[in-house]
Formats: C-alpha cells, structure tokens, sequence
C-alpha cells in the first residue's frame, strides 16, 4: 500500500519553536508534528471552509 503522506520541511524562529514545544507538552498532541497538522487543519477551516469541506468530501468518496 503506497502511503498517502508527503513532507513539508520549514524554518522557524527558536522562539517559535520553544513554544510550540511548551504547548506540546501541556497539551494533547502527541507531538510537534501533530501540532503543527492541527494548527494547518484550524487555518484552513477558518479561511476556506467551503474548500475544506469540498476536500473532505473527495477523499470520502474516493475511499468508497
């Protein structure tokens, strides 16, 4: 089965980083990665709901 994953490689301030890493710790996320994929979701949702709703709907009936 051919993975569905791709990566995003960026840089980012150490400050950034360090709280990002606080949050982590604090928080449910299983770790900076998983944050940063929950953070893109939240954006993406808030700016273009429609597109992300219209993205969701492709996979599904792809997966069906």
């Amino acid at each position: 089965m051919e993975s569905q994953n791709t990566q995003i490689s960026l840089r980012v301030p150490i400050s950034l980083k360090k709280l990002i890493s606080k949050i982590v710790e604090q928080d449910t996320h299983l770790n900076e990665s998983d944050f940063i994929r929950e953070a893109i979701r939240e954006k993406i949702r808030r700016d273009a709901p429609n597109f992300y709703t219209s993205i969701f709907k492709e996979v599904e009936n792809e997966s069906k």
